[in-house]
């Protein structure tokens, strides 16, 4: 998929697919008929009357035009339509950012999500660096192989973050109950997958951000000592 050829290759394009990738198909046909695309009109119609069903090749098809659209006209189709994300977290990109209710906004988050690493990083320790370093790595993995639609519904299972853990610390650590409610309340990560087959995920749009984190935490005097 063309999609696909972005994934080392971080970009404003690449991040604005992301975006996209979140909206649900109803609300992407209609913040593409929003953005001035006439094509989508009548389908985000039958999206508003009820609901829309859209291929895999549909959606690309779709995010492929709204590519090409100018970041004015985006702002505005979010601003008409305000579209929900999957998961319901903000979108903190390095070039955008969506909080909620429409309010597409042009600028960085990583910063802030940055921040939001060191925070879990003191409080957690090794064992949090471990989970998380294991979750961007193995979440990475899974992207060059499906895509970021899949991966903001799938992400890593339990066994494999724990194994990778194990690797990264040389020795067997798990995360604690704590650990998680810490996670939870970062706005960077989220239970996935289902009931069924859970699994862990991070949110794609913070993925570098999140890395240089950690990347700082451990050529720190506070990291492995």
């Amino acid at each position: 998929m063309w999609i696909e050829s972005s994934v080392k290759s971080w970009n404003k394009k690449w991040e604005r697919a992301l975006l996209l990738s979140r909206l649900s198909d109803e609300d992407l046909v209609c913040v593409a008929a929003a953005a001035g695309l006439t094509e989508y009109d009548e389908l985000c119609k039958k999206a508003r009357q009820g609901s829309v069903y859209l291929s895999d090749e549909a959606r690309s098809r779709i995010i492929k035009d709204l590519m090409e659209i100018e970041d004015e006209k985006l702002v505005e189709a979010f601003r008409k339509t305000k579209p929900r994300l999957y998961p319901d977290l903000p979108f903190r990109g390095n070039y955008y950012t969506y909080l909620r209710d429409g309010d597409l906004q042009l600028k960085s988050s990583w910063s802030e999500v940055k921040r939001d690493v060191h925070e879990l990083l003191e409080k957690g320790g090794e064992r949090m660096y471990a989970f998380l370093k294991a979750v961007v790595e193995l979440t990475e993995e899974l992207l060059e192989k499906h895509g970021p639609r899949y991966c903001y519904i799938f992400g890593p299972d339990y066994g494999s973050i724990v194994r990778r853990m194990r690797e990264i610390l040389g020795r067997l650590e798990t995360p604690l109950p704590r650990d998680f409610v810490l996670l939870k309340a970062s706005g960077i990560y989220y239970k996935s997958g289902s009931r069924r087959y859970p699994s862990h995920s991070i949110l794609l749009d913070t993925l570098p951000a999140v890395k240089e984190a950690l990347e700082e935490w451990e050529r720190s005097s506070r990291a492995f000592r």
